[in-house]
Order: structure tokens, then C-alpha cells, then sequence
């Protein structure tokens, strides 16, 4: 979305005064402009209200029993890293009550009696500044999100890049030098090694061009039916070709057949990335497993399907689980192995977009279980299954 077509929505308005009366006064005046109202009576039920909610403005009485407004305007400030717009209400002409308000924190005042119209302007017009100040936020927070990225991408490329067209250029050198004395079986040995170094880099700006398409919501999701058994069967075929022989690769499934209203290209996508990590991480071998189940339980969505694919490699730390599904994030005992950290981005836009979860259980050094739930029919799809 547009930052700048973002709105404020019913925006929160705490009023904290001692009189009921003006309490009740100000709460319908506020609800009139169209904003959402809550009322504190003294300072320290104002203090607790502001510690469970964000108010937007905060219309606060300077003179109050207990603890007065000045003292309250700044706790609040103190407390939060972003301070309320709150005005001040001060009796006429108490110039020492205005200047205490301004240096406890406060935006603006208005004095008693209230006049009602210029209230109204002057929550107006913090609203919008604060509307703007948002705005500015989100924007800055934005280009360091974007200069992170760039920086990720960049960092990525390097060190992707330059181990698959070292072997290329290598290859082909060897070639171009010694390949009119090699018999055609080593030379196939090294155009093997070139063609598979440069899937290895088309592969890597696939999932780049997926990514980007993802953020620009330009990835098209059709749902259509799609023999489960039948694609889990093809696509561990094809992940039984990117293993080594020192890894186990084994299918199992519930029952015989089994239907569901997929995108089926996204969930291959999905299957793939899995697989492919958890050979990845397996450098030892060992057992790679998926396993499909189902269940009607909610017949609302044609019940669910649970996608579980578990390994026994390097695993995942704790230190490392807040970040595992960031852009390019890397885990910090993978540094020696290929990846572009795109890999659980890309599976938990795919589970996303068909109204799944995604949990994932690892250890170090024992190995990860990644479980994806999915409707059997997909979200924003009730037709029913045919086939």
C-alpha cells in the first residue's frame, strides 16, 4: 500500500478530568467528530489506561486531586518512545499553569471555560500532524528496510555468485586449453560441471524474481484440483536428484488417493523449497522425509492437510528462530553452505496465500520438522472438490 493513501482510522481520544460532567461533555463532542473516546478520572487512572492502549490525543485537566494533570503529562512522556499529542486544560489566564503544561511535555492547551469550536480545531489539527509524523515514519522506516535489503542483496550476490562462475570459467578454460586431448567422457564431466553451476545461478534468480513478485503482489494464485499424491510422488522425484547417495528420501501418505483445490505451481514451489533445504542442511546424509495426512475436521474448508517434511541435519538455534523467515536471513551455522536465505520466505508466502500456517521444530544438531497446515480447499475458493 501507498503510505500516503494510508488512513488514520477512528482515532482514539482519552479524556482525563476530574468533573464527570466535562468528562461526559468532551466524550460527546469527540464522538460527534467521529473518534473513538475513553475517560480517566484522576491522573493515576489515566496513567493505567495509557499503559494498555495508544491514544491518539490525550485531553488532560492541569488541576486534579491525587496527582495533577502536569505530573501525569510526564509520566506519559517519559514512558512511551512515542509520546502522545496531548492538550492541556487550564484555567483562563494562568499563564504559570500553561508554561508548567508545554515543560511537562504537552502539545497544545486550551483554557476554561472550554470553548467547544476551538477544541474541535485544535484535536483537528494535532490529528493531523500526527497523521503526517506517521506518515514520515513509515516512510523512513521503509528506505532502511529497503537499504537493509539492497545491502542483503548485494552481500547474497557476491558470495553466491562467485563459486558457480569460478566453475564455470575454470571449466571452460580447461576446456578451451586441454579439451582437444580428453576423451569425450571427461569432457562431458566438465560441460556437466558448467551446466550444473549455471542452473545453480538461474535457480538462485528465479527465486529472486519471486520474491520481488511477491512484494509487488504481481504472483497470480488459481486455485484449481490437484492429485496431492501425485505431485508429493514428482516432486520427491525430483528432489531424489539434487541428493547425495548418503540421503534417504522417503514418501508416505495416509491413504490412497486425495484431492484438493490448490494452486498447484505454488504449491510445487512450496514442496521444493522444503525438500531442497532439508537436503541442504542434511551436508552428513541421513533420512529426509514427507509425510501427508489428512484430516475432516473442518468441513467448512473440505478438512486439512497437513505437509510435514523432517530431516536429521545441522538444525536450527534459538538465537536464529526470530529471523528464520526475513529476506536473505542466513542462520549462523550455515555461513559454508549455498543459499540465498530466500527459501522459508517464498514456503510461508505459498502457505499465506492458500490460508495455512507454517510451524517449525528444530534442534541443533538433531535436525528440523517443518509442518504446513493447509485447507483442502483453498482460502477464497469454495467450490467444491470433483475429481
Amino acid at each position: 500500500m501507498n503510505i500516503s493513501e494510508q488512513p488514520l482510522a477512528e482515532p482514539l481520544i482519552l479524556i482525563v478530568d476530574d468533573e464527570r460532567s466535562t468528562r461526559m461533555i468532551l466524550r460527546r463532542i469527540m464522538q460527534r467528530e467521529g473518534y473513538r473516546a475513553i475517560e480517566a478520572s484522576n491522573g493515576i487512572e489515566a496513567l493505567e489506561i495509557f499503559q494498555h492502549n495508544q491514544p491518539d490525543i490525550i485531553l488532560l485537566d492541569g488541576m486534579m486531586p491525587e496527582m495533577d494533570g502536569f505530573d501525569c503529562c510526564r509520566r506519559m512522556v517519559a514512558m512511551s518512545d512515542n509520546p502522545p499529542a496531548v492538550i492541556a486544560i487550564t484555567a483562563l489566564e494562568d499563564e504559570d499553569s500553561v508554561t508548567k503544561a508545554f515543560e511537562a511535555g504537552a502539545s497544545d492547551y486550551i483554557t476554561k471555560p472550554i470553548n467547544l469550536a476551538v477544541l474541535r480545531q485544535r484535536v483537528r489539527l494535532l490529528l493531523r500532524e500526527k497523521l503526517a509524523t506517521d506518515r514520515m515514519k513509515q516512510a523512513l522506516e521503509r528506505e532502511r528496510e529497503l537499504s537493509e535489503l539492497r545491502s542483503r542483496i548485494i552481500t547474497m550476490i557476491s558470495h553466491e555468485y562467485r563459486t558457480p562462475l569460478t566453475v564455470i570459467l575454470s571449466s571452460a578454460e580447461l576446456l578451451d586449453h586441454y579439451g582437444y586431448k580428453w576423451d569425450e567422457e571427461k569432457k562431458r564431466k566438465y560441460l556437466h560441471r558448467i551446466q550444473h553451476a549455471a542452473h545453480h545461478m538461474s535457480e538462485l534468480i528465479d527465486d529472486m524474481f519471486y520474491v520481488s513478485n511477491l512484494r509487488e503482489g504481481r504472483i497470480s494464485f488459481c486455485p484449481h484440483s490437484v492429485n496431492v499424491v501425485s505431485l508429493c510422488r514428482e516432486v520427491m522425484d525430483q528432489a531424489r536428484s539434487t541428493a547425495t547417495p548418503a540421503h534417504q528420501l522417503a514418501f508416505s501418505i495416509d491413504r490412497d488417493s486425495l484431492q484438493a483445490r490448490w494452486d498447484e505451481k505454488i504449491i510445487r514451489q512450496l514442496l521444493t523449497h522444503l525438500l531442497s533445504n532439508a537436503i541442504k542442511y542434511s551436508p552428513k546424509g541421513g533420512e529426509v522425509c514427507l509425510h501427508v495426512t489428512y484430516s475432516d475436521a473442518e468441513t467448512a474448508t473440505g478438512g486439512t492437510i497437513k505437509l510435514e517434511v523432517c530431516d536429521r541435519g545441522m538444525g536450527i538455534s534459538e538465537e536464529d528462530f526470530p529471523n528464520i523467515f526475513h529476506t536473505f536471513y542466513r542462520g549462523q551455522n550455515a555461513e559454508l553452505i549455498p543459499g540465498t536465505g530466500l527459501g522459508l520466505t517464498i514456503v510461508k508466502s505459498c502457505v499465506e496465500m492458500h490460508g495455512g500456517t507454517i510451524a517449525i521444530d528444530s534442534h541443533l544438531e538433531e535436525g528440523t520438522q517443518v509442518t504446513v497446515t493447509l485447507p483442502a480447499i483453498a482460502r477464497g475458493d469454495s467450490r467444491a472438490i470433483r475429481d
